[in-house]
């Protein structure tokens, strides 16, 4: 266990215990709430291939708060997979959460939410001014508009796509479960129809965006220049088609500035992003603001900055009423990998209290 402890003189109305269970660690957070403001106060993070059960890192974690003083009263985890009736079963590990089970074994009031609905409660706590948290992508004119109305979206690409979103009801937020990152992938111009063209051979059915937009999705656009478009492998790209599937992504992106198949492949990547996010917007209207979440985005940020490429694709739209829209929506990139913690917390606040 790994434990880090941010000392504060700050008075809080609630603490909450808020985790973020993932396939590689688990991070749990006593969590401050003082009216709109969250603060980590201390984070265990525990490896998740060494759990057995969520008791066990829970017991611990409040046994650490406790020997500090720090006693929570509402609980709220996050985990990947369904959740029904309070229960997650967790696609990427060999144990399940159980929230009736948590509440009973540490009569703490606990509430069991998904991943990205997690990430979908911290959209209203991000400071969009803060350049540590978020940076802003211009549309073509420039202008990065301002938020307006009640509707935020977040879309995150990484092991899978996700997809969520967040309506603000007089300052309580309601996120809705979505699986929107399965939507079907089309082509939208003839290189990615190409694409499309590849994927469905493949797979013998209609592709999902999550088949492009995602890190699995980088590697299967580096096997469609491979095999599809049959490009010649330099050194560097037989280097990489010798990696693991899972280490294709970032070996691509590394090597995107010198080999000029990584550039493309990093291209039609980041402006499949942005097709996709032109239907997310006609579906839900963002106005407050589309998100882009994940690791893959804020670590290859240059490549959705650089040359308007995801903006292009993102602007452009067949009817013309949609495209004044979509020039008024403020899209964002989230930098902060603590949001889900301050997510779970915000989820408890709103579900719970």
């Amino acid at each position: 266990m790994q434990i880090n402890f941010h000392a504060t003189d700050k008075q809080f109305d609630r603490l909450i215990l808020a985790g973020d269970i993932g396939g590689t660690n688990t991070n749990l957070a006593i969590v401050g709430q003082c009216d709109s403001e969250f603060v980590i106060i201390l984070e265990c993070v525990f490896a998740s291939e060494d759990i057995t059960d969520i008791i066990q890192p829970l017991t611990q974690t409040i046994a650490e708060a406790k020997g500090r003083g720090l006693a929570p009263r509402l609980c709220c985890l996050s985990a990947a997979g369904p959740v029904k009736d309070n229960y997650c079963t967790t696609t990427n590990l060999e144990w399940n959460v159980d929230g009736n089970l948590i509440e009973k074994t540490f009569s703490i009031p606990t509430r069991i939410i998904n991943d990205f609905t997690a990430i979908s409660y911290s959209l209203p706590l991000l400071d969009i001014n803060n350049s540590e948290m978020i940076s802003k992508l211009n549309h073509l004119d420039g202008s990065c508009p301002k938020s307006y109305g009640q509707m935020r979206a977040v879309i995150g690409a990484g092991t899978g796509l996700g997809l969520g979103f967040v309506w603000d009801d007089h300052g309580r937020a309601i996120a809705c479960p979505s699986e929107g990152g399965h939507m079907s992938f089309s082509g939208f111009d003839p290189l990615s129809c190409q694409l499309h063209q590849y994927l469905l051979a493949r797979e013998g059915v209609y592709p999902s965006s999550e088949l492009v937009i995602s890190g699995p999705g980088i590697t299967n656009i580096f096997k469609f220049y491979r095999d599809f478009l049959k490009v010649k492998l330099s050194d560097t790209l037989k280097a990489i088609d010798a990696l693991d599937d899972d280490d294709k992504p970032a070996a691509i992106a590394k090597n995107a500035a010198a080999d000029p198949v990584c550039d493309d492949i990093m291209r039609l990547f980041v402006r499949a992003n942005g097709n996709y996010a032109t239907d997310v917007v006609a579906a839900l209207m963002p106005t407050a603001g589309l998100y882009l979440a994940g690791g893959i985005v804020a670590k290859n940020e240059k490549y959705f900055q650089r040359d308007n490429d995801f903006m292009t694709e993102f602007e452009k739209h067949v009817n013309p009423n949609i495209r004044r829209v979509l020039k008024t929506i403020p899209v964002y990139i989230i930098k902060d990998y603590s949001i889900s913690l301050y997510g779970a917390a915000n989820a408890a606040i709103n579900l719970l209290a």
